[in-house]
């Protein structure tokens, strides 16, 4: 290392002590900014900016000491007054940031270490009489770090320290994600009470129930939803700067009026053409009296889009703000409303009042929705305002982001619609085949909306910031971090649902109404769904990186594309192979949409470092292959005795319990094992969200 002459330095220094929970290992990266020199005579502070710098992909490293002037002048020079070392250290560095409080300056009282650091060094052009080391302590975010002359204690450098986002950045990154988990956990736990409750109500309610939901649910997302990623939180996140905060509620609540009345107009609209889509939508139901009640149901849960879609809108605010607390857990109040709905069928019996409860319920959860973001509404000070400035850049710029994707909700609102015609169409009763497909489906999206979907939109602040930032190399390490962490969760629920799909749908599914043999169809179709599983965590975080780029246009066209591979399964064969076929149908297509997602990336990023990860999935891997054999082995041998039956729901339980007990031992025994860092972070931030660190 050269030495960097300075003019003139303190002739006293202290190495003032970083506390430890300031560093976290294995890093070298700092939290809070250095410490402060004060000469032993006149003090006056002297300030360093650290700024935020990358370089051909790789962070510059460099370390500031200060020595005395008697070791670097050969004896020249006097001794220069506290302001004059200020003035000289701001005229080569940085002017001092405002705001440093006097308790910042602190007393020297020792000699400097040489720190043994080591890295990229950059000359700093300062005059002749010591050497300055400078270290970037790059923080999460975009912004600025503003660091006072410091010597920084010796922290010994890793290579995942060095190669890998910070510290700082990983910590947030994997905390938001699983306070979004948790959530998520919540809302997935009331949706799966919600299936439960609506199936054991049989495929008569159940049926026409889920069938019903399908044309507000995809208008839904062809309206506001499928903007959340793509438009709406790149851009509020463009005015979350507290200086902006007043224009974002401008822009926020000129949204969610624009979208309330666009909700209410569609849904009067639909009321009128129900009764001929709904004839097409379920023209394999052998029962007119089926589709009677799916064409009531659907005409009043689509009113519900009136509250579902400012609720989308407030959530997008939150999630750009970074207040992921109350709205993780609020879409779980759409699944309580269903199964109070459910209830009050239940005690009002098949009369039309009873009958009619479950979609009320669903227009009561609607509601619940929004008033679970009151308190993070109230928390940012984000109140209500009453405009509709239709003319403000930002909604134009929203228009703009939205209208690729809008395009390809519309085919994926055909597809879905084809989709429901298919299975209702596939061969046996169309209504046990359309509640058989929405069980599986719910136990796939448990761990999608879990794992997949929590990654998404935790990641997706901070990859807007590095893509705004043009800072390539933090951009790529956060997403590798996110296709780890999900490939951890989602590789072992693929092989565990799979291995153990039919005691898992018995178990919830198989009461009252709903007899073993539909139970059967569900777990038919959630075998051939499961493997889809890994693809789609990595499919969502790179839909996110598209978004934060502010490309919208990529994964529409390759999700257009994508169709075409559901279509090559799907026609062929569901008439033949029946449901198995529509199921398997769905999994090719979303995989698809995630490899090639990941070849564009590629090609437009450059080299992901996707081969820095690759010994980390191995272990996953190799570690859910051990899970999947010693389940597959368990319910072989359980299968032989009596008490482990699964013709009866202790006989299901106990299998279950007994079974994904020892296959989950297994593979988190397999993980700490194999040493993957990945789950020490999950285990982190869970328990720093409990409060326990």
């Amino acid at each position: 290392m050269a030495d960097i002459p300075f003019e003139h330095a303190p002739e006293e220094v202290e190495v003032l002590p970083i506390e430890a929970a300031e560093l976290s290992a294995p890093a070298t990266l700092i939290e809070e900014p250095g410490t402060l020199l004060e000469t032993a005579g006149e003090t006056e502070e002297v300030i360093n900016r650290i700024e935020h710098t990358k370089k051909n992909g790789k962070t510059i490293e460099r370390k500031r000491e200060a020595h005395t002037a008697e070791e670097h002048t050969n004896g020249k020079g006097a001794e220069l007054s506290g302001a004059e070392i200020t003035a000289r250290a701001e005229s080569v560095i940085n002017p001092e940031p405002a705001g440093m409080s006097e308790q910042e300056v602190q007393k020297p009282a020792g000699e400097v270490e040489e720190p043994q650091i080591t890295g990229e060094e950059t000359p700093v052009p300062v005059s002749e009489e010591a050497r300055v080391v400078i270290i970037d302590t790059a923080r999460a975010g975009a912004e600025e770090l503003i660091a006072p002359v410091a010597v920084i204690e010796e922290v010994p450098l890793t290579e995942s320290a060095t190669l890998g986002a910070p510290i700082t950045e990983r910590r947030q990154l994997v905390k938001s994600a699983a306070l979004v988990s948790i959530g998520n956990l919540g809302s997935s736990l009331m949706g799966m009470a919600r299936q439960i409750v609506v199936a054991s109500l049989g495929p008569s309610i159940g049926g026409p129930f889920n069938a019903a939901l399908a044309p507000a649910n995809n208008f839904f997302q062809l309206l506001i939803n499928g903007s959340v990623s793509g438009a709406l939180v790149p851009t509020f996140n463009d005015y979350a700067a507290p200086e902006k905060r007043q224009e974002m509620r401008r822009v926020v609540f000129t949204v969610v009026n624009l979208i309330f009345l666009l909700a209410l107009v569609a849904s009067v609209g639909y009321a009128l053409i129900a009764p001929w889509f709904i004839n097409v939508l379920v023209q394999g139901y052998s029962h007119q009296s089926d589709k009677l009640l799916t064409l009531q149901y659907s005409q009043i849960i689509f009113f519900s889009l009136a509250a579902l879609g400012p609720f989308a809108v407030l959530l997008s605010a939150l999630f750009a703000l970074k207040e992921f607390g109350w709205p993780a857990f609020a879409t779980a109040a759409y699944h309580v409303g269903i199964i109070l709905g459910a209830i009050g069928l239940g005690l009002f019996g098949s009369s039309y009042l009873g009958r009619m409860a479950l979609p009320a319920g669903v227009l009561l959860g609607a509601l619940g929705e929004i008033a679970l973001l009151l308190p993070g509404i109230r928390n940012q000070h984000f109140y209500y305002m009453f405009v509709l400035d239709l003319k403000h850049p930002a909604l134009r710029r929203i228009i703009k982001l939205y209208f690729p994707i809008l395009i390809s909700y519309v085919f994926t609102t055909a597809l879905v619609f084809l989709d429901v015609n298919l299975w209702a169409r596939a061969g046996g009763d169309g209504t046990a085949n359309t509640l058989a497909q929405a069980t599986a489906t719910a136990l796939l999206q448990f761990p999608v909306g879990l794992v997949a979907m929590a990654l998404g939109f935790a990641v997706l602040p901070t990859l807007s910031e590095h893509a705004r930032e043009g800072n390539s190399e933090r951009f790529k390490t956060t997403l590798l971090l996110g296709f780890r962490v999900g490939l951890l969760l989602m590789i072992p629920a693929m092989v565990g649902m799979w291995v153990l799909r039919l005691p898992i749908v018995y178990l919830l599914f198989a009461h009252h109404n709903n007899n073993l043999a539909n139970a059967g169809l569900s777990a038919l179709a959630l075998q051939n769904y499961v493997y889809q599983l890994p693809f789609v965590a990595v499919d969502q975080l790179l839909i996110a990186a598209f978004y934060a780029r502010k490309n919208t246009m990529t994964p529409v066209v390759v999700g257009i594309v994508c169709i075409g591979f559901y279509l090559a399964v799907a026609l062929p064969f569901f008439q033949t192979i029946g449901i198995a076929a529509l199921a398997f149908a769905n999994t090719v297509q979303n995989s698809m949409h995630a490899i090639i997602l990941l070849f564009l990336l590629r090609k437009a990023m450059g080299s992901l470092h996707i081969r820095t990860s690759l010994p980390t999935i191995l272990k996953i891997c190799l570690a859910s292959a051990l899970m999947g054999l010693v389940a597959w082995g368990a319910l072989a041998l359980l299968s032989h005795v009596a008490l482990f039956s699964l013709n009866h729901l202790l006989g299901q339980f106990l299998t279950l319990i007994v079974a994904g007990g020892l296959a989950s031992v297994v593979y988190f025994g397999a993980i700490l094992l194999f040493k993957v860092e990945e789950i020490s972070l999950l285990k982190g931030a869970i328990l720093a969200k409990l409060g326990r660190r």
